[in-house]
């Protein structure tokens, strides 16, 4: 063989391997292209069928009965009766599904209107599922217009999970049991892994027994687990009660402690920390709304956790005087982030419409105490002679072309090594007008004192950079206004039977003023800890500075 004939058969050779390549390459493209489009298509008739078995399930409201007897049946109806009368907080907050029974067809399975507990201390059920006592339906037929396991899962995914008509996965089941709410496995899986669902286990088949007919859940849901026929599901909530659990509140408690200073059916005082925001943030810094920035941690979101629902929540009528229940307790006045201290809480409608007003026309009286930096100053109304002393001074400098003013005083001096001309100052303030940071920026501007720790207005020296590490001391520590309610015709009627001029609750006092007739609330907190540990610290720096 020539050279020439050697080169030409090594060319075709190199030419049918790249084509055959390139046809292996193609033929794999291809087939992921089919297996992708099998799946869609597989998908697409699944939710088809789903969708059109969700429309057949029907969801009835839980009633209670209260009754001497203890369980009656009226036909295919099951009633539960109890002995003594349960308070209720919606008739139709609770569903449950239709369940089949094993004896008489389709039946109206009643669950208690009360919350039940859930696996954990803290934990209530807000809705409870029954497992039927025959167990899933394989296949669907034209009579049965419940959901099937064969409607909902493929063959494949029957035989990888070993679903069975008495057997399947908690995913599976709550799949079957409230399709709306867990439409897909990932949902369901998602419920389960944040604690939200709960079991008793073979609780239908002991009622059949006359045992207890409140289902116990003792145990707290995972994914892998099996349920069978007989088992009760509930889906399980953390709050501070029944009521604003409904409302969708968060069933996790909040990562601070919020104390509650002053509470009734009509309106509460709580004690905000410090670096706890008020709401959830509306915008991003682009200016975008990113659905909230800082998530449940809020004030809002806390707030029904610790405070309890008003007993007045049931009350519908238009009347004046009747107020009616928030879906969740509204504050009605702010305090920014690093301020903490004593925050006017709203339970009614009425009472929302009557504190906003007194704030709004500067009815409601705020002190708040404070460290600045210094000693401040302020001029006297002679304008030769300045005013140090413990006597109330006024501040009157407009604010963002405003009027602002603010009354303070001095309560005590420490020597301070970091502080301005050695020097810190607590004060008390009481702000007149309500602008934009208007205490920060009086004592700032005004005074030339700026308060401890305010990153704003503070100037950035080197005197205040050495004070920031302890945050900003300010604090509303006491507030003063009328009462929502004690104030209205019923109102009044109410605090007359109470037979008493003044009455105290732990840091808050309910007293009628002579003066107006009025009946005021009054509630004063002590000043966080942080507050006299500084002071006396740095006291103590100058001593030990002095002595060594």
């Amino acid at each position: 063989m020539t050279m020439e004939e050697h080169g030409r058969l090594s060319s075709q050779n190199c030419f049918h391997s790249n084509r055959c390549t390139m046809l292996m390459l193609f033929g794999s493209v291809f087939s992921a292209i089919n297996i992708a489009f099998a799946f869609s298509s597989r998908h697409a008739i699944n939710s088809k069928l789903l969708g059109r078995q969700i429309k057949r399930i029907s969801l009835r409201p839980t009633t209670i009965h209260p009754s001497e007897e203890a369980e009656q049946s009226h036909g295919h109806t099951r009633t539960i009766l109890f002995s003594q009368p349960i308070h209720t907080i919606e008739d139709d907050a609770i569903l449950t599904l239709q369940q089949k029974s094993n004896e008489k067809g389709e039946v109206d399975h009643e669950a208690p209107a009360n919350f039940l507990s859930g696996s954990a201390e803290g934990y209530i059920v807000t809705k409870l599922y029954n497992v039927p006592l025959d167990g899933f339906p394989l296949e669907s037929n034209g009579e049965d217009s419940r959901l099937s396991l064969s409607a909902l899962f493929s063959p494949e995914d029957r035989i990888r999970l070993r679903l069975e008509s008495s057997n399947v996965t908690l995913p599976a089941a709550l799949m079957f049991l409230d399709p709306e709410r867990y439409p897909t496995q990932s949902k369901a899986r998602k419920a389960i892994r944040q604690r939200a669902i709960c079991i008793c286990r073979n609780h239908n088949n002991n009622n059949n027994n006359n045992a207890s007919l409140t289902p116990k859940f003792d145990q707290i849901g995972k994914v892998i687990m099996r349920v069978y026929p007989g088992d009760a599901i509930g889906f399980q909530r953390r709050a501070g009660s029944d009521y604003y659990a409904m409302q969708g509140v968060p069933y996790r408690s909040p990562p601070f402690d919020v104390p509650v200073v002053y509470e009734d059916d009509h309106m509460a005082i709580v004690n905000k920390p410090a670096g706890v925001v008020m709401y959830r943030a509306e915008s991003g810094q682009d200016g975008k709304a990113r659905g909230g920035g800082h998530g449940r941690d809020t004030l809002l979101s806390a707030l029904p956790y610790y405070l309890k629902p008003s007993k007045l929540a049931r009350e519908e009528s238009d009347e004046d005087d009747k107020p009616q229940n928030l879906m969740r307790p509204q504050p009605v006045h702010r305090l920014d982030r690093p301020v903490s201290g004593l925050v006017v809480v709203a339970k009614t409608r009425k009472a929302t419409q009557h504190l906003s007003k007194q704030f709004e026309l500067r009815k409601a009286r705020k002190t708040y105490t404070a460290i600045v930096n210094g000693c401040p100053q302020q001029l006297t109304s002679n304008e030769n002679e300045s005013s140090s002393s413990y006597e109330w001074n006024t501040i009157d400098h407009d604010l963002d072309e405003k009027t602002a003013i603010t009354e303070w005083r001095s309560i005590r001096k420490v020597k301070s090594l970091h502080g301005k001309d050695g020097q810190l100052t607590l004060v008390e303030l009481k702000p007149k007008t309500g602008r934009y940071h208007q205490l920060r920026r009086h004592m700032a501007w005004v005074c030339s004192s700026p308060l401890v720790g305010d990153t704003t207005y503070d100037k950035a020296d080197e005197s205040a950079l050495r004070l920031r590490s302890r945050g900003l001391f300010l604090c509303s520590n006491a507030v003063e206004l009328e009462h929502p309610f004690y104030n209205t015709p019923a109102g009044r009627e109410d605090w007359i039977s109470l037979g008493q001029r003044e009455i105290r609750h732990g840091d808050a006092l309910l007293w009628e003023d002579d003066s107006t007739g009025t009946v005021k609330i009054k509630a004063k907190i002590e000043l966080p800890q942080k507050f006299e540990s500084f002071l006396r610290r740095e006291n103590e720096r100058v001593d030990k500075f002095a002595s060594g």
